[in-house]
């Protein structure tokens, strides 16, 4: 061994120094890993609500539209509607399951005959009002519907509301 190596202020690091190095390293890397999975659970938490979002107001818009272009409710059930659209077909929104159905064809048909409009859906409710504003006695007074829909999944929630004033009411 050369005299300038065993001297104090040589160059090179001790075992202890290494392996605080080491245990550092494995903090940090350990910090940036949680802070990572945490990205990626916020960002899976933020697509399932904007999936079920957006799935709803489509939803919503399309009856609400449908609901626009009536003429009249045939029924005005507090959670589902039947009603003759512009086209003069049966038209009806009801919700089974948690999915959301839509029956439309020139026969009345039956409320299991729909095509599924939207899933995760936890409430549909219907309130019904004449032209005055107060609620309708019949199905005959409609002249305003008012769509809640409410939808739910995993920690998720929303709740979206849209109203229609019926065609030539």
């Amino acid at each position: 061994m050369s005299r300038a190596a065993a001297q104090p202020g040589s160059t090179g690091f001790t075992l202890v120094e290494a392996l605080v190095v080491v245990i550092v390293g494995l903090l940090i890397l350990a910090g940036v890993h949680r802070v990572f999975v945490a990205g990626l659970s916020t960002q899976h938490s933020t697509s399932v609500q904007t999936e079920v979002n957006r799935k709803a107001q489509v939803a919503l818009d399309a009856m609400v539209s449908r609901v626009r272009g009536s003429s009249g409710a045939v029924e005005s059930d507090p959670n589902r509607i039947w009603f003759i659209d512009q086209n003069g077909d049966n038209v009806r929104y009801w919700v089974t399951d948690g999915t959301l159905y839509e029956y439309r064809a020139a026969s009345p048909g039956k409320y299991s005959d729909g095509m599924p409009l939207a899933t995760s859906v936890s409430q549909l409710a219907f309130e019904y009002f004449n032209d005055l504003g107060q609620p309708a006695a019949t199905a005959d007074d409609v002249s305003r519907v008012v769509v809640e829909l409410a939808v739910a999944r995993a920690a998720y929630s929303a709740r979206l509301r849209s109203s229609a004033t019926l065609r030539n009411k």
